[in-house]
């Protein structure tokens, strides 16, 4: 079962820009996670492969 990977952008105390990726638990849905974060623009998912992930 995949996994879904959102990729949003933050800044730190320093005004650093940082990339922040959250990865949901397997079997939640992209609407599901839409309502949970609403501005975030790039989704991926984690496909498992042989005991591995894989990102698409």
């Amino acid at each position: 079962m995949p996994r879904r990977v959102v990729e949003t952008n933050a800044v730190n105390f320093d005004q650093e820009k940082l990339q922040v990726l959250i990865v949901y638990e397997e079997g939640k849905s992209k609407e599901e996670i839409r309502k949970e974060n609403p501005y975030c623009k790039k989704h991926g998912v984690l496909y498992k492969a042989s005991g591995t992930y894989e990102f698409k």
